[in-house]
């Protein structure tokens, strides 16, 4: 039998009940407590969705501001094409007749204000600013900046003088004022002497000529074959056809070029002679002559415009080149110059035939050969072989070591590479 335990207080007063029960205890809510809950747990909800929907705003007004950035970065791109265009549309006179201003473009989406700075005859240099929606209000703005070049193809003339396995003959106090390279044999007589060194894949010859160089030695024989320069991007076929889209003039059997005029692209069909002492000056090219080219007598002049800057141009010819009686070929007065690349297709021994002074040019005999005699003067030569004599000199130009050469002024504008530049603006 258990026995029911009796408890006492600290007052030795017997509880009524033997056992010991807790306490339980309700606290009505008293009137308005039950609003004040209600509306402190509606503050937080309110705060809460506050919150979210800033972020949400904040997101939504960044993803307009990145839309309305990125069609103002399209404008700019826009209207760096578009003044790309416009310069080969208005040969280089754009936006003005020197080249250089600002222009502004209203589109659909905004506007875009174009300013070209006119750097050389060959260089500009265009900024482009895309506003969205106008510039005046712009809620977007952004900058874009290039170079842009006419478009050329870099040849490199290393050598005063290139042939193939022809060789060098030199004779009769012939020189060259530069470095030769062959593919044959140097051969000289007649105090022929050559101001530079001499590399031949054959041998070179002795007493003459005269070698004269800051470092010896000054020839090297045996040396390996060197690859003759490359007309390429474009090739000649490709500058035939770029020619003959400019015109044709059909010649019977020859034109006379005999009083002051301009050469412009153009396709020859017959020969073309220069004479009279007429000053022609090439104003675009590539010229195609399907026959033969002679220039003569000593006020003869065929020059390159000077608009050309430093770039060169083509001449090319199907049949030989003729040089007499001091008929004179001029490049650019740029630093560096700008040449005449007068390229023969002939198979002759005397594809390329020179006499008297006045030649400043680079010539190309690309399967035959050349003649120098009578004082000639030549800048640069490359050729099958070569032939010097009677006092006839080669001075060779460094700038040739990099030569460019294009169809013009008025062709060709390209955006340089590694010139673009993205511009953040607010």
């Amino acid at each position: 039998m258990i026995t029911k335990l009796k408890i006492k207080d600290k007052k030795s007063k017997l509880l009524k009940s033997p056992y010991y029960l807790l306490p339980t205890t309700s606290y009505p809510l008293k009137e308005g407590q039950v609003m004040i809950i209600a509306l402190v747990f509606l503050a937080v909800v309110l705060i809460i969705a506050s919150s979210l929907f800033s972020r949400v705003t904040d997101f939504i007004r960044f993803g307009s501001n990145s839309v309305l950035k990125e069609q103002a970065t399209n404008l700019a791109d826009a209207g760096l094409d578009y003044a790309t265009q416009r310069l080969n549309d208005l040969a280089g006179a754009y936006p003005d007749a020197d080249g250089a201003g600002t222009d502004t473009q209203t589109l659909s989406t905004g506007q875009v204000v174009i300013t070209v700075e006119n750097k050389s005859q060959n260089l500009r240099t265009i900024t482009a600013t895309g506003y969205i929606p106008n510039q005046s209000s712009p809620r977007a703005k952004r900058t874009v900046k290039a170079d842009v070049i006419i478009d050329s193809q870099q040849i490199s003339f290393r050598y005063a003088v290139q042939t193939g396995e022809g060789g060098v003959s030199m004779a009769n106090s012939s020189m060259i004022n530069g470095t030769v390279y062959t593919n044959g044999s140097i051969n000289g007589s007649g105090s022929s002497t050559i101001n530079g060194e001499g590399y031949a894949h054959g041998t070179i010859s002795s007493p003459d000529p005269t070698f004269n160089c800051e470092q010896l030695p000054c020839k090297h024989e045996n040396t390996p074959e060197q690859p003759l320069p490359t007309i390429e991007n474009p090739d000649i076929n490709t500058l035939k056809q770029q020619a003959e889209a400019g015109g044709i003039t059909n010649c019977t059997p020859t034109c006379t070029l005999d009083y002051n005029q301009p050469l412009t692209t153009e396709r020859y069909n017959g020969n073309l002679s220069i004479t009279n002492n007429a000053t022609v000056t090439i104003m675009s090219g590539p010229i195609y002559i399907t026959g033969n080219f002679t220039i003569s007598q000593g006020g003869t002049i065929l020059k390159l415009d000077n608009s050309f800057g430093s770039n060169g141009t083509y001449l090319i010819v199907d049949g030989v080149v003729t040089q007499t009686q001091g008929g004179q070929i001029r490049p650019t007065n740029a630093n560096p110059k700008g040449y005449i690349l007068l390229v023969t297709n002939s198979t002759s021994d005397s594809a390329i035939s020179l006499s008297q002074s006045g030649t400043n040019a680079i010539f190309y005999a690309l399967q035959g050969g050349a003649d120098l005699s009578q004082s000639a003067e030549v800048t640069s030569l490359t050729a099958k072989k070569l032939t010097l004599q009677n006092s006839a000199s080669l001075t060779y130009d460094q700038g040739l070591a990099s030569a460019t050469f294009s169809s013009g002024p008025g062709g060709g504008w390209i955006i340089k590479k590694g010139t673009y530049k993205f511009t953040s603006s607010p």
